[in-house]
């Protein structure tokens, strides 16, 4: 077994050694020697654009992140059922379907199951199956996708109570949602 061992060896330092000689042939390079000319160019103009940003829409659970404008995230909570909706806040009562609060000029309409938050003409939505609750200062929502949900706590950036009015127009708008072929 030895043998083969020193064998083993001999090859290897072998390989090395002509490695070694082989990656020396030639001059090294002489960096001193190279001229570089020229000197940069100040920024060429571009023509503005031509298009126009589109409005922001689709289904988005972190819809409410997105609008540091109107809300702050407070807390995330992520796991089974029974875990998430024992992080909810205290005192926190379930928002019944087809009501609306406007945060500056966020406006956040709750289904029975799902949300739509407006911000100009922006439109994101809050997919099903998610419930909200509202305890004092803080919105939270809990959205479920089988076994595990998620949980989003926000408050209003300026910090006032959360106002929920009864809504009689989300109903269609919510109908419209669902047939027509635009995400809302």
């Amino acid at each position: 077994m030895t043998r083969y061992y020193a064998i083993a060896t001999a090859f290897v330092i072998g390989a090395l050694v002509i490695g070694a000689n082989g990656a020396r042939r030639g001059p090294a390079i002489d960096v001193r020697s190279v001229q570089a000319t020229g000197s940069p160019s100040p920024p060429r103009p571009q023509s503005p654009s031509t298009l126009a940003p589109a409005a922001v829409t689709g289904a988005a659970p972190w819809a409410l992140s997105a609008l540091p404008e109107c809300f702050v995230q407070e807390s995330r909570a992520h796991g089974p059922v029974r875990y998430v909706l024992a992080q909810l806040p205290m005192n926190a009562t379930q928002l019944p379907g087809n009501v609306v609060s406007r945060v500056g000029d966020c406006t956040v309409r709750v289904f029975a199951n799902s949300a739509l938050v407006e911000r100009g003409s922006e439109r994101l939505s809050i997919p099903p199956s998610a419930r909200f609750w509202v305890a004092g200062r803080r919105l939270a929502y809990v959205r479920t996708t089988g076994r595990n949900a998620e949980l989003r706590v926000y408050h209003r950036v300026d910090n006032a109570v959360l106002i929920f009015v009864a809504d009689d127009s989300q109903g269609q708008l919510h109908a419209n949602c669902r047939t027509s072929k635009r995400k809302c």
